[in-house]
């Protein structure tokens, strides 16, 4: 579930609640994150300038959106190798 579902929801599962809400949290805010700056960009365009102009000023936003999915990404990963040993 932390890999196809959502990141967290899994760990949540399996009684790790805080670190479960932490990691959906995580992937919940990256990607809104993400997708606002994308919307703001797109809609800050206007014909005189190129699409890759109009989002300079929203690649730091989408960065940040991008390393907090991953991030959730990787923790539920982690968490679920780690039952695999067990």
């Amino acid at each position: 579930m932390n890999a196809t579902v959502l990141p967290g929801l899994g760990t949540f599962r399996m009684g790790h609640y805080l670190r479960g809400v932490l990691e959906m949290s995580a992937a919940l805010v990256g990607t809104l994150t993400f997708c606002v700056a994308l919307v703001q960009g797109v809609g800050s365009r206007s014909e005189d300038i190129s699409l890759l102009q109009a989002m300079s000023p929203y690649w730091n936003r989408m960065g940040v959106g991008v390393v907090l999915v991953v991030g959730s990404w990787i923790s539920g990963v982690r968490f679920a190798k780690g039952l695999f040993r067990r």
